[in-house]
């Protein structure tokens, strides 16, 4: 069996807010659990607060976990999108992250231009950053992560400011990582915009996994190969169950007609049977 990317058990992680003679501790991490494997891409979603950019530092091995352990393989924090150095080239920016990490004792060179091709960008590699379009400044740095070749990505909130075709865009682009066996963490607030781009979502709250409700709110949907029809619907949408000729699809972290969309454009015919809360139990198609 294939080792896990990353094994994090019982996390906690705590920090000091305020002001000397005046602060409260808080804890980011309350006994957090997380198991993610080569080529497999994670949500993690939560509102402000919830943890996510806490559970990235502790995954990339920023920040030490407080208690519990965190065993994982080289990882790449990417923060949200920044404009640090606006008026270099993408490819001097990258030449200058590659020499710092050169002139911090790094054995191996990093490979710029391998880099900026597999974040396909080298149509704009001579461009400044600050000229690049949001969508193509999250690919940038992307591209600045792959410098250190690591095995798991760990993306915070990259969709936020990305339109429709920037995030479709951005998901291809982590697809063909996931290809190449590279394990993901990507953080939004909205679950919702994480289907078709995360192979599973996991929401956070107060540095919790949430457990879903046993009465979340189902899409049931009636479908002709309801075995095929699971198969093609679940590299879309990981959560999707099959129960006899049904699929049902609970609706916490996506929308009704994003399901509905994906059944379409997976070339199922498809007819809603039951819109409700019920329990979302049931055999997975994956």
């Amino acid at each position: 069996m294939t080792a896990p990317a990353l094994e994090l058990l019982d996390v906690v992680r705590r920090y000091r807010a305020g002001v000397p003679g005046c602060s409260a501790e808080v804890t980011a991490l309350a006994g957090l659990s997380l198991t993610v494997h080569p080529a497999e891409c994670v949500g993690i979603a939560g509102g402000p607060g919830a943890g996510k950019t806490t559970l990235l530092l502790c995954a990339a091995g920023i920040l030490p976990p407080d208690a519990g352990s965190v065993r994982g393989v080289r990882a790449a924090f990417v923060p949200v999108m920044g404009s640090a150095h606006p008026y270099l080239s993408l490819r001097a920016a990258l030449d200058l992250a590659a020499t710092l990490r050169e002139l911090a004792g790094c054995d191996e060179a990093p490979d710029v231009d391998g880099a900026i091709a597999r974040a396909a960008l080298t149509h704009v590699a001579e461009v400044r950053l600050g000229q690049l379009t949001p969508g193509l400044r999250a690919r940038a740095s992307l591209a600045h992560a792959l410098l250190g070749e690591p095995r798991l990505l760990c993306l915070d909130d990259p969709l936020a400011a990305l339109d429709a075709a920037d995030r479709r865009r951005y998901g291809a682009l982590l697809e063909r990582f996931r290809a190449d066996g590279l394990a993901i963490l990507v953080t939004a607030r909205d679950g919702r915009r994480l289907a078709g781009i995360a192979t599973r979502v996991v929401t956070l709250e107060a540095g919790r996994v949430a457990t879903p409700a046993a009465g979340a709110r189902t899409l049931e949907l009636e479908v002709g190969m309801p075995r095929h029809a699971a198969a093609a619907l679940a590299r879309k949408i990981p959560s999707v169950r099959r129960l006899g000729r049904s699929l049902r699809v609970p609706l916490g972290g996506i929308s009704a007609e994003e399901v509905l969309s994906a059944c379409l454009s997976a070339g199922g015919r498809t007819r809603v049977t039951t819109f409700h809360a019920c329990p979302t139990s049931g055999s997975t198609t994956r």
